[in-house]
């Protein structure tokens, strides 16, 4: 019989409750930090033994969860899931993004343009919608490509700057 309800309990003690933690947030939580740690350490003895075992031909973010894999890989990707839902993909200098298969439109959401690309653009990358010259984007490469993206585009500012959405989504935008 519980005399306490349990979200009485959870509560941080300043305000009234014992303090427990939610052990599956907290659980979620620490494999998402296992994730984070084999996506930006992939040196690590963790990495290069699951990376080894189970991302051969994919990276750690494609890789699909197979059935014989082990209790502890499935967990890593429970967490890497938890991570990709707020993921962003740091632009630098736009030469590794995909225009079309990559979210890089906005700082609040990942956002990637959809639609049929034609066969010539569907491997144009961000770097191709900036001038160098002028230091600005081209607009009527974009006009071409992306016209319902133009605004959204025109207002990221170029930067080498790292700048963090309050969602916790991060741009990078070397150009």
């Amino acid at each position: 019989m519980c005399w306490v309800a349990w979200n009485k309990l959870t509560k941080p003690k300043r305000d009234g409750g014992l303090g427990f933690r939610d052990i599956e947030a907290f659980n979620d939580a620490l494999l998402a930090k296992l994730s984070w740690r084999i996506l930006m350490n992939p040196q690590c003895l963790l990495a290069r033994i699951m990376l080894g075992k189970y991302c051969k031909h994919k990276s750690f973010l494609e890789v699909g969860g197979k059935q014989t894999a082990s209790h502890g890989w499935q967990s890593i990707l429970i967490g890497r899931d938890l991570l990709k839902t707020n993921l962003g993909k740091a632009i630098g200098d736009g030469e590794d993004t995909s225009i079309w298969k990559e979210p890089w439109l906005s700082l609040d959401k990942p956002i990637a343009p959809m639609g049929p690309a034609h066969q010539d653009t569907e491997k144009l990358t961000v770097s191709e919608l900036w001038n160098s010259q002028t230091k600005s984007w081209n607009k009527e490469k974009i006009r071409l490509l992306l016209p319902q993206w133009e605004t959204e585009i025109l207002l990221l500012k170029p930067s080498c700057m790292q700048l963090i959405s309050p969602n916790g989504f991060c741009k990078i935008l070397c150009l």
